[in-house]
């Protein structure tokens, strides 16, 4: 996986030598910061920023950040992330990334992974599947499905629906985890609101899998 990332550096580089960067920058609050449906602050909230610079060939890079509480000494999240996206015609798109996640707070241990992240966009659906052979620098294998629909109500409102699928031998069982939800825009602020559930089995009461809200508001700049 580590090959894949160098790889594609190596191609953006040479790829992006000649076109104009677009950089933008992203700053957002969230009462619960979640990841493929499970909580990545044991509910807490979260304060997360980013930073990407896009080129006119498709190629894109970009770096994430947010506070996270897993229950133990990690208590920040840096990603660092490089992609290329493309048209294959006017309905149709796609997005090929690879993201380095690193874990902050950890005295001794590392639990940085690798994950390649592939999407497939079709009118209002997009289609992803995210795979790391190393989840969490376990040695073990992840795998996630989503599928997700955005449904215009008016210029400004969107009705968001998604479904996802975690498998593999880093999970202790397979899950799903859905989520349905508003999303627009004012004054040049984002914002969103969603209920998200699971079906892992067990009593959901310690925050990570819980069934919630979830509110997030986000300004680019």
């Amino acid at each position: 996986m580590k090959k894949i990332l160098t790889g594609l550096v190596a191609a953006m580089a040479l790829s992006t030598t000649v076109h104009a960067a677009d950089v933008s920058g992203t700053i957002s609050f969230t009462n619960d910061y979640r990841f493929h449906g499970l909580s990545q602050t044991m509910g807490d909230p979260a304060v997360q920023g980013s930073l990407d610079v896009g080129f006119d060939n498709g190629v894109y890079a970009g770096i994430w950040g947010s506070n996270v509480d897993f229950g133990d000494d990690a208590n920040l999240e840096i990603d660092y992330y490089v992609g290329y996206g493309n048209d294959i015609n006017d309905a149709l798109s796609y997005d090929v990334m690879v993201a380095y996640y690193t874990y902050s707070g950890y005295s001794g241990e590392d639990y940085d992974y690798l994950e390649l992240i592939t999407s497939l966009y079709y009118s209002d659906f997009s289609f992803s599947y995210a795979y790391a052979d190393d989840y969490g620098n376990s040695g073990e294998e992840s795998h996630y499905l989503g599928v997700d629909y955005s449904y215009p109500i008016n210029d400004t409102i969107a009705l968001d629906l998604h479904a996802g699928h975690s498998f593999g031998d880093a999970y202790a069982e397979d899950y799903e985890d859905y989520s349905i939800g508003l999303s627009g825009s004012a004054a040049g602020v984002d914002l969103s609101v969603a209920y998200l559930t699971n079906d892992i089995e067990g009593a959901k009461t310690d925050d990570f899998d819980d069934d919630t809200v979830v509110f997030s508001v986000s300004r680019t700049f």
